[in-house]
């Protein structure tokens, strides 16, 4: 193996792990603001600022929202354990 082939290995390795580091950061801050929404959506409907009537029409969408970020943050916490066994 000349010294060139062994310089190109070693970059595509390299840009590889640049990659899936990428990845990894790109999936902590989707899990992240998955997290804030949800966390701001509930003290949103807290406040006084809603009507109970709307908030009642609105429950099943709520619902159907908190299901979604709780699977994106649940999903990113399965895979990081996952993934540090490995």
């Amino acid at each position: 193996m000349t010294s060139k082939e062994q310089k190109k290995i070693q970059e595509n390795i390299v840009f590889e792990m640049e990659l899936k580091e990428e990845r990894a950061e790109a999936q902590k801050k989707m899990a992240w603001v998955s997290l804030i929404a949800m966390l701001v959506f509930t003290t949103m409907v807290f406040l006084p600022v809603f009507p109970d009537s709307r908030i009642k029409a609105l429950a099943d969408l709520f619902g159907l929202f908190y299901i979604g970020m709780a699977g994106i943050c649940g999903a990113y916490m399965g895979m990081t354990a996952y993934m540090s066994k490995k």
